[in-house]
């Protein structure tokens, strides 16, 4: 990470190394948000990450020390989170940092930064280092590919395909350049694809933003009927006392569902009563309210009971029911590649001539080539000899992939004899026939896939309420206002507000040309009921090997629900989108039978290709068209 723009030389030793600590915990809080909200939304374990400073001597140490600790820094914000270990350390002071920084990973320990002299001793081994700030020095490559390997480990034993929890960030001002050439090099310890090097502007903090539903509720007509139902006098104070008792309704029934998750259709009495007793303890810490309710008890609790009822109806109703479906058998694995054609671009071969050289024995400098005609390999098949080669791959199986082998050997022939005649592909062929074969075999796993063979699945209930998320962003704009695009991953750090047909009123997008697009027309389309943007563990399908499968919107209309999936037309043919889309028809196919026999929607599933959705789009002709069932 770096700053764009700045001449870092022109700084002095000090005013660099303050700037580097400044962006660095920048981005230490910003992964601290970016885990809260993985760890919120995916059901897992919080993470506590911490940063590593790394300082050339222990005079260095104490300077940094003494700067992170000063109102200077984030206004003494880390004054007790950080420590300094080094060699020179005597006593208690060795013990107690000591252990901090072995505990370092443990969420109640409270450092958060932790500054060294050069490099930490081998065998000290963590999950959370998240922020690496070398300063004054990571001169050499070793020294720089040691740090960032302090940071590769995996805090969750597994990549989570989220590139921010699979990523450690190493401040690098006025090294970045040799970074990123490092970078370049095959052998390079950044080719492990979870180190973050773009540059990045810091000024603009993350907020964190719960998603919760919103209400419309008529207060004239809930206070006429509160009136009748609890034989209270018309007076403001009684106004304010029943909408405050509605209010807490709301929030506790709200509350209930979200940290319960599974929820039934029609609240149970048990919930009921628990939801109303805490209403009433909150009504009655305010005097006066308390007074009114105990003289009003009896009508007061069956009014609370039957709102409570009410608010419990109201808020499933906003939800898109979504079947829960369960995986009986497994089955085999199978290997399948997606049928493509070479890019032919790579195979730049030219056919080997047969070269005669003539070496005088008496003086080793005359030496003479004599240039021949093209090898002649007639007779050769040049078919069979690379697929031979691509017999040699675990991953490829003749008996299921014949056709596109036949095919992909067939372009590169004709390919190479096109160019050179059919001797000179033949020539090709035998001289370079395994980097041929590699280079097939490269494009074709690029097309590779695993998915289950024979399985069974089964709905097994119904999630009456969709999960609330945690969702992070720099700013907040109304779904079809204008938004600034000069943050790092532009549309993903905006959060949009103000929808009026989504279970949730605010929401977040991958792409304004797709997915903004088609949540602006779902917005506002009359055939919709309602539009939900999924969690990420909202339902339980997985794809390839066992990734899981969020898809990108739930629509509800009058007589049916849809999984709808948009995808940008470069990706129309990757291998996962097409595991993807044969697992969501599936899901809908399997939902569908079972909520036919049990009075719900049928479900559908709607594959667009992200050009095809249009402001002007209506969601019925974009169903029409791209129903895949």
């Amino acid at each position: 990470m770096t700053r764009s723009d700045i001449d870092f030389y022109k700084f002095g030793d000090e005013k660099l190394d303050k700037l580097m600590l400044i962006d660095g915990v920048a981005c230490h809080e910003r992964t601290k948000g970016k885990l809260e909200v993985y760890a919120a939304n995916y059901e897992k374990p919080l993470v506590k990450p911490f940063m590593l400073v790394v300082c050339k001597d222990t005079r260095h140490a104490q300077w940094v020390e003494h700067f992170i600790k000063s109102d200077e820094f984030k206004n003494g914000a880390y004054r007790n989170k950080t420590i300094t270990v080094h060699s020179k350390q005597k006593g208690a002071e060795t013990e107690a940092n000591t252990r901090l920084l072995l505990d370092v990973e443990s969420p109640d320990n409270p450092v958060e930064i932790v500054i060294h002299v050069n490099m930490l001793k081998e065998g000290w081994d963590v999950n959370n280092l998240y922020t690496i700030v070398p300063l004054r020095t990571a001169a050499s490559k070793i020294l720089r590919e040691q740090m960032v390997g302090r940071g590769l480990r995996l805090p969750y034993g597994e990549r989570t395909g989220d590139k921010d929890v699979d990523a450690v960030m190493l401040t690098a001002h006025d090294k970045f350049q040799d970074i990123l050439a490092e970078a370049q090099k095959g052998d390079s310890i950044f080719k492990a694809g979870n180190v973050i090097q773009a540059e990045e502007e810091l000024d603009e903090p993350e907020e964190i933003v719960y998603t919760q539903l919103s209400l419309d509720i008529d207060q004239n007509e809930t206070l006429e009927q509160a009136y009748v139902q609890t034989g209270l006098p018309t007076s403001e104070e009684n106004d304010i006392l029943l909408q405050t008792a509605k209010a807490y309704l709301q929030v506790e029934t709200i509350n209930y569902i979200a940290q319960n998750g599974k929820v039934p259709f029609v609240l149970a009495h048990p919930e009921k009563k628990k939801i109303v007793q805490t209403v009433t303890q909150k009504l009655e810490e305010n005097q006066d309210w308390g007074k009114i309710f105990k003289n009003n008890e009896n009508p007061f609790l069956t009014w609370l009971e039957e709102e409570a009822e009410q608010t419990y109806t109201t808020i499933i109703g906003k939800f898109i029911p979504i079947p829960r479906i369960r995986v009986t058998d497994a089955g085999v694995e199978e290997y399948i590649f997606v049928d493509f054609d070479l890019d032919l671009s790579v195979f730049t071969h030219m056919p080997i001539k047969n070269e005669l050289l003539i070496q005088n024995l008496e003086d080793m400098s005359d030496r003479e080539r004599i240039k021949g005609d093209a090898i002649d390999f007639e007779g050769y098949h040049p078919e069979k000899v690379i697929l031979t080669e691509l017999h040699k791959k675990p991953e490829i199986d003749y008996e299921r992939c014949s056709k596109l082998l036949f095919k992909l050997i067939t372009q590169v022939c004709d390919h190479y004899e096109t160019g050179y005649g059919i001797n000179g592909m033949q020539n090709i062929v035998m001289m370079y026939r395994r980097e041929i074969a590699g280079k097939i075999y490269d494009q074709m796993m690029k097309h590779f896939y695993c998915e289950n063979g024979l399985f069974q699945e089964e709905v097994i209930d119904v999630e009456y309420s969709n999960l609330p998320q945690k969702l992070n962003c720099r700013q907040k704009v109304g779904l079809y206002d204008d938004f600034k695009e000069n943050y790092e991953g532009h549309i993903k750090s905006v959060l949009f507000t103000g929808i009026k047909k989504g279970v949730y009123p605010e929401a977040k997008f991958d792409s304004d040309e797709s997915e903004l697009t088609l949540a602006r027309l779902l917005d506002r389309d009359d055939d919709v009921l309602k539009w939900l943007r999924p969690a990420p563990n909202e339902f339980n399908i997985t794809y390839n090997r066992g990734k899981r499968y969020e898809p990108d919107f739930v629509v509800e209309t009058a007589d049916c629900c849809y999984l709808v999936e948009v995808k940008g037309e470069n990706k129309l043919t990757d291998p996962d989108v097409l595991d993807k889309k044969k697992r969501g028809i599936q899901y809908c196919d399997v939902s569908t039978r079972w909520c036919k026999a049990n009075g719900y929607k049928p479900w559908r599933y709607l594959f667009i290709p992200s050009k095809q959705v249009l402001p002007n789009s209506s969601f019925a002709q974009l169903a029409k068209r791209f129903q895949e069932q």
